[in-house]
């Protein structure tokens, strides 16, 4: 069988809401970080979260030498950072991290002070697939609070509205 048209696939996949993250990493391959969409959970046994992240720049082989990541995933105040590691601010284009405060937890690589969740993985795999790298990390730490996240849908930046209605027509 052939694939789809990828414009009828890229039509139809941005309908599909995701959570902005930020992918950093630190150590002998540099420190970098990365703006996607495309995260999930691998594994609750043992920890386990997949990032996609596209080989057109530094990141992944950073990631790849550095042994380690930390998934950010992104708060609704956070435009500006996802916006920052994505490129979109002249300002911050030298130094992406100057957007925020940032941290290390277990493995030294930068967690975002304030972020809605901060994964701290180890690599464990890695895929090529087509443009992207899939990494997968085991968690070896991490931090979260309450709040609500940044999505991304319909080619834009997304926030949940009126959570509390919503919570209360599902029961």
């Amino acid at each position: 069988m052939n694939p789809i048209d990828t414009r009828r696939f890229t039509d139809a996949m941005r309908l599909a809401a995701t959570p902005v993250c930020v992918v950093t990493t630190d150590g002998p391959g540099g420190r970098f970080g990365v703006t996607v969409s495309s995260m999930c959970t691998a594994s609750a046994e043992p920890p386990q979260v997949l990032v996609c992240v596209h080989l057109g720049g530094p990141s992944p082989a950073a990631i790849r030498t550095n042994g380690h990541f930390v998934v950010n995933i992104l708060d609704r105040r956070h435009r500006h950072v996802a916006d920052s590691f994505a490129g979109r601010i002249e300002r911050w284009r030298n130094d992406r991290f100057a957007c925020d405060t940032w941290t290390t937890l277990e493995t030294g690589s930068p967690a975002l002070c304030d972020g809605l969740i901060t994964i701290d993985c180890a690599l464990t795999n890695e895929v090529i697939v087509s443009t992207h790298a899939v990494f997968v990390g085991t968690v070896v730490d991490l931090q979260s609070r309450e709040g609500s996240p940044l999505l991304y849908c319909d080619r834009a930046y997304r926030r949940l509205e009126n959570e509390a209605q919503e919570r209360m027509e599902n029961f």
